[in-house]
Parts: C-alpha cells; sequence; structure tokens
C-alpha cells in the first residue's frame, strides 16, 4: 500500500510504542483474569476446585485497582470501565471487613489465642513463651505431637485440660490459665467425622455459659480432602446450633482450611448463626508465612452474636506456617 500523498485526505496515525502496546496487553490480561478468577470463586458451591479460586479476593481488587489505574492512563475508556465494574465488585467482598463497625463492647469475656503450632516446628519453646505472655484464659494449639504435648504441659500459668497429641498433623491440644480454670465446667471430644478429634470445653463467665469448640479440618487438596472438610463445618454449625438451644453461647475457634469467601466457611456462618471476628478489625492472613504464595486469612474465631469483638491481632512468626490469632471477646455493651 503506497504512502499517503501530500494530497491525500487520509490521516496519518503513528504506530503504537512497543511499551504501549504491552502495558494494553498487560491491562486487559488482568481484567480478563481477574473477572474469570473470581467468577469461579462465585461458583465455589458446585466444585470443591472453583472454591480454590475464592481464597484470593484481596488480590483480585488489587488487580482490579491496578488494571483500571494502567486503563485510564492509556486512554482505554472500555477497559477501564470494566476494570472499574471488577474493582467495586471485589472490594463489596472485601471492604466490609474494615469498614463494618463491631456492636460496643461491654464486661469483658474472655482473650482466645489459636496457634497452628506446625508438629515440625523447632521453635516450639519460643512459641510456649510467647503464648504464655499473652495473658490468655483459653490458649488452642493444633498440630501437637508428644514433643508438642510436652512443652505444652510446661507453659507457665497454664494448665492443658484437654489434651490429644497424634503422630500426624491432627493432634490439639486445650490450655487454661491457672486462675481461670474454676470457670470451666467440663472438656469433652467431639469427632466432627471420623478420626479427626475436635475439643470442645464449656465455660462460666460472670454467670453466663461459653461453649468453645477448637477444630482442625482437612486441607481442601483433593475432593476426598475438600468433602471432608465441608462435612467438619458442616457438623461444626449444627453444634453451634445445638449449644445455642441448650443455653450456651458458642464460640468456633479453628484453622478452618478456608477463607473468608469460600462457600463451606459462608455457609458455616450462616447456618450456625455465628459472626466472624475479622469483621471490622480487616482481614488478618495468617497463612502461609515464609512461603512466596500469596497470604490468605483462614484461621478463624467464629462466635455468637451475644458475644462482641473488643479486639484482634496476629501474632509474630514462631516457627509456624500459620501466625497466631488473638481475640478478645466481651459482652455487649449495656443500653
Amino acid at each position: 500500500m503506497p504512502p499517503p500523498t501530500a494530497s491525500d485526505p487520509r490521516p496519518v496515525r503513528p504506530r503504537a510504542r512497543l511499551p504501549a502496546r504491552v502495558l494494553a496487553g498487560l491491562t486487559l490480561f488482568l481484567v480478563l483474569g481477574t473477572c474469570l478468577f473470581s467468577l469461579a470463586g462465585h461458583l465455589g458451591a458446585l466444585d470443591w476446585r472453583l472454591d480454590l479460586a475464592s481464597h484470593f479476593r484481596p488480590w483480585y481488587a488489587a488487580a482490579a485497582a491496578l488494571a483500571l489505574v494502567l486503563a485510564a492512563a492509556l486512554g482505554r475508556r472500555r477497559l477501564a470501565a470494566a476494570a472499574g465494574v471488577l474493582l467495586l465488585a471485589e472490594l463489596s467482598q472485601v471492604a466490609p471487613f474494615w469498614l463494618a463497625r463491631p456492636p460496643a463492647a461491654g464486661e469483658p469475656a474472655l482473650r482466645l489465642v489459636h496457634f497452628n503450632g506446625l508438629s515440625s516446628n523447632p521453635r516450639k519453646a519460643e512459641a510456649v513463651t510467647w503464648l504464655a505472655d499473652t495473658g490468655a484464659d483459653v490458649v488452642i494449639v493444633q498440630e501437637v505431637d508428644a514433643d508438642w504435648s510436652a512443652a505444652l504441659q510446661a507453659m507457665p500459668d497454664h494448665v492443658a485440660l484437654e489434651s490429644a497429641p497424634r503422630a500426624d498433623n491432627f493432634g490439639m491440644t486445650l490450655l487454661v490459665r491457672h486462675d481461670f480454670k474454676d470457670r470451666v465446667v467440663r472438656t469433652w471430644r467431639e469427632d466432627l467425622v471420623p478420626q479427626i478429634p475436635a475439643l470442645a470445653a464449656e465455660l462460666t463467665v460472670r454467670g453466663q455459659s461459653i461453649a468453645l469448640l477448637a477444630v482442625h479440618t482437612l486441607p481442601p487438596v483433593g475432593r476426598d480432602y475438600a468433602a471432608r472438610r465441608d462435612a467438619q463445618l458442616a457438623r461444626a454449625a449444627e453444634w453451634a446450633r445445638e449449644q445455642r438451644d441448650a443455653g450456651r453461647v458458642p464460640v468456633i475457634v479453628g484453622d478452618l482450611n478456608a477463607s473468608p469467601f469460600s462457600a463451606p466457611l459462608r455457609r458455616l456462618l450462616a447456618e450456625g448463626g455465628l459472626v466472624d471476628s475479622q469483621r471490622g478489625f480487616g482481614l488478618q492472613a495468617s497463612w502461609p508465612v515464609g512461603h512466596p504464595l500469596p497470604p490468605i486469612a483462614i484461621d478463624h474465631c467464629l462466635h455468637d452474636p451475644a458475644l462482641v469483638t473488643a479486639a484482634r491481632a496476629l501474632g509474630p512468626a514462631l516457627g509456624s506456617d500459620h501466625l497466631p490469632v488473638r481475640v478478645d471477646l466481651a459482652w455487649p455493651a449495656g443500653p
């Protein structure tokens, strides 16, 4: 095709520079990728593999925000509009964890610390010292083997009320402060699914009963494991309803191997009538520690609406691939 002459009315369009073309391609990739993975996550109730995509919504929001900035800078209005819609959709899922305002807290109820300690943790003694120094009323440690059990027996100012050490990753120990021991009515073990123990306790705090369940679920790394994890979560929801019917207030603590956006965890919250303690305190990504994977929030404290989260924070890295979780629960403020 001959080049246009001086008398040719056709405008001369400069060839797009390579960086701009690369940025445009990157923007399109971010928009399409975010859209596909986000949609897959929303369909997580249909298949466990789709549900894996639900865990990374904060990262989808970040990708959509980057796409919006790039599209605006390139003058790609349609692409910017698509990125903007995606960003709003992801923020609607993520932002409430920062923007929601928990009810006002009244009298303190108890401080819980939960730690997936990792059975092969080489820093057990350091972790036990930190756990003791938190002043927690109740401490739950998961992945407890014989070495962990021995270390926890020596935790200062605390006593192990129920312990189920195992050679695999599903051992667990429940400890309370010495001066909190008299508030414990009973402890027991629950098999939410066969061969995977959960520990439970009934406490009396300020004349009111609180029931606590510690659950360590199977990771969703295959169809069978995902199905058994979902069965554990469904049974936990049933347990919460049973405790409420019995006049107790359930507190469910555990590494539930599911983020707040996962379909099985959403069912647990809805069917168990529970509140995610993260709401109002931001998403607290507790796993994985020391790995290149994007961190996600899979260590939870879910509680009855009759309780209020007064404070929630993650602890330091203590040799595990999880960070410990510390939650202060309180009774609602009076009128």
